[in-house]
């Protein structure tokens, strides 16, 4: 995000630049129109016989009195001098042709020197240097230019020394102040004085342009820095994303896995309890069943000895023979053996509820082991996944190595890359200046073809030549000089020996220290390469920096914005904001404190009471506070101009915001000293001591 968005803020920069870099070059284009120098470059192009050149090329003057010259000289300076009126003729002719504008020729045939009696030396008055006709340094056929140039116009140390003499002369200070005999006064700023000097031989672009250059140019390294390194990240930014994704969705897995786990084993251990209190209930009605049976067990002996005593009985009875003695018997009997199998039923009942329970106890226990086996498999389900997400941790850790790892390679791979465009561009190099070579040789072989043909054209002419004179010459032919020895050619041809032989030595090592100087090229080239990548990135670190920077402060700017708002609202009953002179830029301006007070207009600090000066100071100070607290804070009557109303509410700003600092506040304002946690008096004892007195308010009420 900081590298995208100081690429956003370079490329704005970088387009207001480009835009004032266009608009100075249209200025300067409009300087040169105006001045001539578009018309004379046309000309110079042109190749024109007999043009010597612009006034300024022509002539040379001494740094001290050159801003005084080229403005005595103004735009004269673009004037174009020719031979004569003829060449003037044509340039005008060629520029009519060309729709190149328009220029000023000075013919040095034609031009006149203005008459003027110079001043004597002795009767020169303070401040006079000299005539400005006499500071140029040209050449002898000039002087007639540069005294049509200057003129009678005198240069003069100051301008205080030039008043003193106006009306006898024309004249010029050396800062550039020009004084008329007629009594006008020229003067300024030479700021924008233009771009022709004397001595130059062309116009030179301004000290801004070049600055705009510079910077255009550095932005735009800075910028494919800074967009290699965008899109690297975003590069990574996607891996990371996907790595990122695909860990949260193995993670949403495993979550959704240890949750169904949890679940069922909560289900499972629900059912287990649900089996364990019904096996508990069985149980006790097992219990219950079995006391019973025991009591009928033991209940049951009693009854047969009873029955058999009532048996006994009947028998009796029925030897007795006694009617109604036996029918009551036989309805006892009757009775007996009715509960007699009411007992029975009850016991086969009980019975058969005893082997009900034990069977249901049977199925529970069953059911109690298989729930136990499946709570145990369901535990070394959840162990194997917690054993699964501590290897996927592993794993995670693993491929987090193995991404430094990456990266390690990376760069490595990175340096080898560098090292491999190093011998590449050593290769282009090596192959450029083979194929120049071969282009040279290339050249030399067309050019000794061209001479072989030459020569060959030269020795038919010579042997056509030799013909001719052969066939010229007298019959018979001359006789050799007989003073014509071999021994005197064999001499001259010694001398000529002699003299190829004083041409030397020829350095044979050449090549040697060629072949030296160009590795010491290249290394060099080499560590160039690496300090512009280097300065480079430090130039992106610091747009980087920067960009932070002004992060930082538009986050500080609007917290402490809105806490200003916040506390003017309350303090005043108005409301106010902060304002920056440049919100563009905001360390090339100022902060402004813009409130509106209730019932008044809107105002600036400068133009406030002390009052409400004292109140808006003291909403920035507090706004400041709560953005970055102070431990201590120290006022002195900084209620003074403040009213009642605005001392209580001053008074209770800073107990709330003493829960966060410290505030010692010397006042005189009893709203203040009332809210005060704790009040020590200074006051002036009898004499010229001091007596100092301590109130702890809060414990006194």
């Amino acid at each position: 995000q900081t590298q995208t968005q100081t690429l956003n803020r370079l490329q704005q920069e970088q387009r207001d630049k480009q835009r004032e870099l266009d608009k100075l070059e249209a200025q300067e284009q409009a300087i040169k129109e105006s001045q001539g120098t578009q018309a004379t470059e046309t000309l110079k192009r042109s190749g024109l016989d007999g043009l010597c050149g612009i006034v300024a090329e022509l002539g040379r003057v001494d740094k001290r009195f050159q801003i005084a010259l080229e403005v005595s000289a103004g735009g004269r300076m673009g004037f174009m001098v020719v031979e004569d009126d003829r060449v003037a003729s044509k340039g005008i002719d060629l520029l009519k042709q060309k729709r190149a504008g328009r220029a000023t020729f000075l013919p040095l045939n034609k031009i006149r020197v203005p008459n003027f009696k110079p001043a004597d030396k002795w009767n020169r008055p303070d401040g006079f240097i000299d005539y400005a006709v006499n500071l140029i340094e040209c050449d002898d056929k000039y002087a007639d230019v540069f005294a049509f140039v200057f003129g009678s116009t005198v240069v003069f140390e100051s301008l205080a020394e030039a008043r003193r003499n106006m009306g006898q002369f024309r004249m010029v200070t050396l800062e550039g102040e020009i004084l008329e005999a007629s009594g006008a006064m020229t003067g300024g700023s030479l700021r924008s004085r233009g771009q022709m000097h004397f001595g130059t031989v062309a116009a030179g672009e301004s000290q801004e342009a070049k600055d705009l250059r510079d910077r255009l140019q550095e932005i735009a390294t800075i910028l494919g820095r800074c967009e290699q390194t965008v899109a690297r990240l975003t590069i990574e930014a996607k891996e990371k994303s996907q790595a990122l994704i695909e860990a949260r969705q193995n993670y949403r897995e495993e979550e959704l896995k240890a949750t169904q786990a949890a679940t069922q084993a909560q289900a499972l251990e629900g059912r287990l309890s649900q089996a364990q209190a019904q096996l508990q209930r069985a149980e006790q009605e097992h219990a219950q069943a079995k006391a019973r049976l025991d009591g009928i067990e033991k209940a049951l002996p009693e009854q047969e000895q009873a029955l058999a005593q009532q048996r006994q009985a009947l028998e009796d009875l029925e030897k007795s023979q006694t009617h109604s003695e036996w029918q009551q018997a036989q309805g006892l009997v009757r009775a007996l053996e009715t509960q007699l199998n009411e007992q029975q039923e009850r016991l086969r009942t009980a019975e058969k509820r005893q082997q009900d329970l034990a069977a249901q106890q049977q199925r529970l226990q069953e059911k109690r082991q298989r729930d136990l086996e499946q709570i145990e498999a369901l535990r070394q389900q959840q162990q194997q996944q917690i054993n699964q997400q501590s290897e996927n941790a592993q794993q995670q850790q693993g491929l987090q190595e193995a991404i430094a790892q990456s990266k390690g390679a990376i760069a490595v791979l990175d340096d080898k890359l560098k090292q491999e465009k190093n011998a590449r561009d050593t290769v282009e190099r090596q192959y450029k200046t083979e194929q120049n070579q071969q282009q040279q040789n290339q050249w030399q072989l067309e050019k000794l073809k061209e001479t072989q043909t030459l020569r060959q054209q030269q020795l038919h002419d010579l042997h056509t030549s030799i013909q001719r004179q052969l066939a010229e010459l007298p019959d018979p032919l001359p006789e050799i000089p007989e003073d014509l020895t071999l021994e005197a050619l064999h001499k001259s041809l010694k001398n000529l020996q002699s003299r190829l032989e004083a041409l030397e030595p020829v350095n044979m090592l050449a090549l040697e220290e060629y072949e030296r100087t160009l590795e010491r090229l290249e290394e060099l080239t080499q560590k160039l390469t690496t300090l512009e990548e280097e300065r480079t990135e430090l130039l992106l670190r610091i747009e980087n920096f920067t960009t932070l920077r002004k992060e930082a402060f538009k986050e500080a700017f609007d917290a402490v914005n809105e806490n200003f708002q916040i506390i003017f609202e309350e303090l005043s009953d108005g409301d106010g904001h902060l304002q920056l002179d440049d919100a563009n830029d905001p360390f090339a301006g100022g902060l402004t404190l813009v409130a509106h007070p209730k019932g008044k207009q809107v105002r600036r600090l400068a133009s406030m009471s002390g009052g409400e000066k004292s109140l808006t100071a003291l909403s920035f100070i507090f706004a400041l506070q709560r953005y970055r607290p102070s431990p201590f804070y120290a006022f002195d009557e900084v209620d003074m101009f403040l009213d009642g109303a605005n001392v209580e509410r001053l008074s209770k700003m800073i107990q709330q915001q003493a829960r966060q600092a410290q505030f010692i506040v010397v006042s005189l304002r009893r709203p203040m000293i009332e809210a005060a946690e704790r009040t020590i008096g200074v006051t002036q004892a009898r004499g010229a001591y001091t007596q100092v007195l301590g109130i702890n308010l809060a414990k006194a009420t």
